[in-house]
């Protein structure tokens, strides 16, 4: 006897789609067989019409009131947001305050989310020039799913590689040694730095110049992209990978947005262990729309041209990128707001958990992805290349029960009022996707339904 049998519907894997039943019992999968065999179970579903994904693992998201604030998105509510949203696995970086450096704030972060955590998390540990080989070592002892390296922006400046070769070459030798990976956030931190100051300077003086002869002013978000370029990326990228060829540690790249980026890492892959990642955001939108959104439309690395987006879902469809992360990053309205007036001002991010499976569904909408390959890039290479496959990001035998069932004939409107982040808004709002998020299963218990939280948080600390 199981304690939960799923039937009649059509589980989607990364290689294609598949009419079976699944048997569920102590939280994980114990079969998947043909649609006719019989079995008993305590409680039976009947997803006939139906498509059953492996729960979204999502690689890369912030928290960033957990601990201190009040005011922020905390543990509830982002991960309600998650639940909402089908992302049933959530790794969390670890640039909010407490930042995740040292062996007692990742227990604390730990200890935080096994109480509040409506979804299954990971923890991603920080490292930079004042880590010490024994922190690494602390932390991957607890289970750190990944170490971060800044080489320009995130975080704390205490914590910025930057330039620092000697730096970035120790780092990378202490992590390949406790079997790790390492998430390289990169760019150039000079670039940016003299880029930033030379378009504040343009804009300063343009209001003198105004005074004498108007111009048309360069839309605020513009402004902002041009401190970030692609070049920027790139030297990051190459930095990154050379360094790591040279001491054999397995790096994952954050962020990827731009075609010279994904051309270098092509050219590395058989030299490095590597993974990369591509934000939902810069799949959905182009440099026009951040502009329509304004400071809603700020995030790092900016929101790139026609040109690089097609570049970027192209190189998904040839898997030259592993995955999609939401990069959650649940700037509040208000915070945002200050944009209006000064984009400077405003902090980057938008949040994503909610949506990241919407993002995806509007590509597959459109014809640009197929939904095995949603499922291969949002559940399967997310959980490999972590260590976590296959019991997050699969349903086969003694995978957990992490579910998601979409009604394919009933279309879900994505908008404002839904949203459970503290970030109480979305970038997609006012679209439509064609199918609808029924229910949410984490290792077997029902979580959400019809966007609504069905549970307690039951979320767990996992590791590799």
């Amino acid at each position: 006897m199981f304690d939960l049998i799923v039937r009649g519907g059509t589980v989607v894997t990364g290689g294609g789609f598949q009419q079976a039943t699944l048997a569920i019992a102590d939280g994980t999968v114990k079969a998947v067989v043909p649609p006719d065999e019989p079995l008993l179970a305590a409680q039976n579903i009947d997803a006939s019409g139906r498509l059953i994904l492996p729960g979204l693992v999502d690689a890369h998201a912030h928290i960033p009131g957990y601990a201190l604030s009040k005011r922020l998105d905390n543990f509830p509510t982002a991960t309600a947001a998650a639940a909402l949203g089908g992302v049933t696995t959530v790794m969390l970086m670890p640039t909010d305050d407490p930042r995740t450096a040292t062996a007692p704030y990742f227990i604390r972060k730990r200890e935080i989310g096994n109480a509040q955590s409506h979804v299954d998390f990971a923890i991603q540990a920080m490292i930079g020039p004042r880590t010490e080989r024994e922190d690494i070592v602390e932390m991957a002892d607890l289970g750190a799913v990944s170490f971060e390296l800044f080489l320009a922006y995130g975080g704390n400046p205490n914590f910025i590689i930057g330039h620092d070769d000697f730096e970035l070459c120790r780092l990378m030798e202490i992590v390949r040694d406790v079997g790790s990976v390492i998430g390289v956030t990169p760019h150039s931190a000079s670039l940016i730095a003299r880029l930033t100051e030379r378009e504040k300077l343009i804009e300063a003086t343009r209001k003198y110049r105004d005074a004498i002869e108007p111009e048309v002013p360069r839309p605020p978000v513009q402004v902002f992209s041009l401190t970030r370029p692609t070049v920027s990326e790139g030297l990051g990228v190459a930095r990154a990978c050379v360094v790591a060829a040279e001491i054999g540690t397995r790096i994952h790249l954050r962020a990827m947005s731009s075609r010279s980026s994904i051309a270098i890492v092509n050219r590395f892959r058989d030299m490095v262990a590597l993974s990369a990642e591509v934000m939902s955001h810069h799949l959905v939108f182009v440099e026009e729309d951040a502009y329509r959104l304004g400071p809603y439309g700020i995030i790092v690395p900016p929101i790139r041209s026609e040109y690089e987006r097609a570049g970027l879902r192209e190189a998904l469809r040839n898997a030259e990128i592993d995955m999609v992360v939401s990069d959650h990053s649940p700037a509040l309205r208000e915070d945002k707001e200050l944009g209006w007036a000064d984009i400077w001002r405003t902090p980057p991010g938008m949040p994503g958990l909610q949506t990241l499976l919407a993002s995806m569904l509007l590509l597959v909408d459109e014809g640009s992805l197929a939904l095995p390959e949603v499922v291969r890039c949002c559940a399967e290479r997310p959980a490999a290349s972590f260590g976590l496959f296959p019991k997050k990001g699969a349903l086969q035998v003694g995978s957990d029960a992490d579910f998601i069932i979409l009604d394919p004939s009933s279309p879900m409107l994505i908008d404002d009022t839904q949203q459970r982040s503290k970030a109480d808004y979305t970038t997609l709002k006012g679209c439509t996707v064609s199918s609808q998020i029924e229910s949410v299963y984490l290792r077997g218990n029902l979580i959400a339904h019809q966007q609504q939280l069905a549970s307690e948080p039951l979320g767990r600390f996992v590791r590799p």
